[in-house]
């Protein structure tokens, strides 16, 4: 799958700028309702007892933590390029905790690991990247299989906020910045387009990554396309249901709160 088009699906500014941007916004005001979300999955794992899968787990920014904590946990991706990163992280661990992660590449949509887990985790709206009703159902089916009766599934997604949705609606401008981990050069994204498709509830939009050197001369420039599809609340949770899952609560943020309007979808559900 290296090279694939899709968001994250080569190497380049974007995979090799995803944790430091991660890092500084997920923990800041411009992502209050995602704070603390590491140690909100770490808990869960903890509480299942492993072993743990997370779903497009990227760099595995949530994985490594959870295998940290003392849990053998799977993380499964599609860009061979983010799982580069989440394999090199290795040499940061001790052997003890590299022999409790492990990396495979997959389509969460339609995955066959021929094992089952206690918790399965899709973290950062990372489940909204699939772009069909009929691929998130198929997404949950297969999930269900893969997760032992009483097992877990928890999963992030944004809870849209409808004046975002409209054909019409301004694009946000969004530009943030951070240091690249290697060249120490900063690294700045504008989302330079936003389109919406109110038919098929997906937002399209278009990232432009600038790396520029002490002299703010331009290194490199990348641009890179991010395709997310809406859910509704309670279409989420009639997905869930028709998938044979039970849902135990909905937060809005990761410190506890019940369900909120325009913040997060924070989805706990089982299975018998």
């Amino acid at each position: 799958m290296r090279g694939e088009k899709f968001f994250y699906g080569k190497a380049g500014l974007n995979v090799e700028t995803y944790d430091p941007f991660q890092e500084r916004y997920t923990n800041q005001d411009d992502f209050p309702a995602l704070n603390g979300d590491v140690d909100f999955y770490k808990r869960l794992a903890v509480e299942s007892g492993g072993p743990v899968l997370e779903l497009a787990c990227g760099t595995g920014r949530v994985a490594w933590p959870i295998a940290e904590a003392g849990l053998e946990v799977v993380g499964l991706d599609r860009s061979e390029a983010m799982l580069d990163v989440a394999r090199g992280k290795a040499s940061r661990h001790p052997e003890a905790v590299c022999g409790r992660a492990s990396f495979v590449c997959g389509n969460m949509a339609d995955f066959d690991l021929q094992r089952k887990f206690r918790l399965v985790v899709i973290a950062f709206r990372s489940f909204q990247s699939l772009l069909t009703p009929l691929e998130e159902r198929r997404s949950l089916e297969t999930i269900r299989r893969h997760l032992e009766p009483g097992g877990r599934l928890v999963i992030d997604n944004f809870d849209p906020r409808l004046e975002y949705c409209l054909p019409e609606a301004p694009s946000p401008v969004i530009e943030r910045s951070a240091t690249h981990p290697v060249t120490g050069n900063e690294v700045r994204i504008d989302v330079i387009d936003r389109t919406t498709d109110v038919y098929r509830q997906v937002i399209t939009e278009r990232w432009r990554f600038i790396e520029q050197d002490d002299d703010g001369e331009v290194v490199r420039e990348e641009e890179d396309i991010l395709h997310l599809r809406w859910i509704y609340r309670y279409e989420m949770r009639y997905l869930l249901e028709l998938a044979g899952f039970e849902v135990e609560t909905e937060y809005s943020d990761f410190q506890g709160n019940p369900a909120e309007y325009g913040r997060e979808q924070v989805w706990v559900a089982r299975v018998d």
